[in-house]
């Protein structure tokens, strides 16, 4: 497996990148710009490209590109929809200045019109990024906790997506503390051994791309987004090592989102888990 950890925008990428290979990271993810803002970066793509060579430079990879937040192409709200799809463009394009085989992208809420309307809206912008799509990027889907009106927290939700828009470049990436609130159980062999019987007859294993490795303190099944330590939380060391003793490839991208980012609980967090692995 390659460890990594989603990356501050705080002192910039250069100094980021440098400080994730220092503290022994060799994969990563970006914001590409303000999570909270439909305005994308105004980074031209020579200086992505240089970026890209950086993280060539310190061997870390694969670069993974989140999208920001807003992002909705599941929302019935039109003028929601239309900035959506915009801003899921520029982000692809950017993915491909920066040579990021990967963007992670929230399944978005269908805001109470139900779950087939949700589905409809997601194919809908989909097929209009299809003609502008960039060679060599991936659109990954993440499960969410389920919550509200959110697409996602079932498995078999993402496994639709993919199987309705099966000619595109689309993948899935799976939150263990997204699943864990949405009620899949890591506590026990019998329970990790569901999840993953679920993602292989639902999604498919040659789907899942990349894990988003995060302890949550809220309880099994509470439908919330709550991310901690690794080990401090409900799924615990325990739980971690329970996956782990699934033959993942050797290349396979862990990416930490756990609290606190750009301070030294990063290293501890990026430890703890490669200890995980080892016992």
């Amino acid at each position: 497996m390659r460890f990594g950890i989603h990356m501050p925008l705080k002192k910039g990428f250069a100094y980021n990148a440098r400080r994730v290979k220092e503290i022994g990271g060799e994969a990563i993810q970006i914001f590409p710009g303000n999570p909270s803002s439909w305005k994308p970066p105004a980074t031209s793509p020579e200086e992505l490209k240089e970026r890209a060579d950086l993280l060539d430079e310190l061997e870390i990879y694969p670069l993974v590109i989140h999208t920001a937040y807003l992002i909705n192409m599941a929302t019935p709200k039109e003028d929601v929809f239309e900035k959506s799809v915009k801003l899921m463009g520029e982000t692809l394009r950017q993915a491909s200045y920066y040579r990021a085989p990967y963007v992670v992208v929230h399944t978005g809420s269908h805001g109470g019109d139900g779950l087939q309307k949700g589905m409809a809206r997601i194919k809908e912008a989909l097929e209009q990024l299809e003609p502008a799509w960039p060679e060599g990027v991936k659109l990954l889907l993440e499960n969410t906790a389920g919550g509200g009106n959110n697409l996602g927290g079932k498995l078999g939700e993402i496994g639709n997506i993919l199987q309705e828009n099966s000619h595109l470049p689309l993948g899935f990436c799976l939150d263990t503390a997204h699943a864990w609130g949405a009620g899949y159980d890591f506590s026990s062999d019998e329970g990790v051994s569901q999840i993953m019987a679920e993602i292989e007859n639902e999604v498919g294993f040659d789907n899942l791309q990349v894990i988003h490795a995060n302890d949550t303190f809220v309880e099994k099944g509470s439908r919330k987004d709550r991310h901690e330590h690794i080990g401090e939380g409900q799924i615990g060391l325990e739980g971690f090592k329970r996956l782990f003793k699934y033959p993942w490839p050797e290349d396979f991208p862990m990416i930490l989102e756990t609290p606190e980012i750009g301070t030294e609980k990063d290293q501890e967090n990026l430890e703890t888990l490669r200890g995980c692995l080892r016992n």
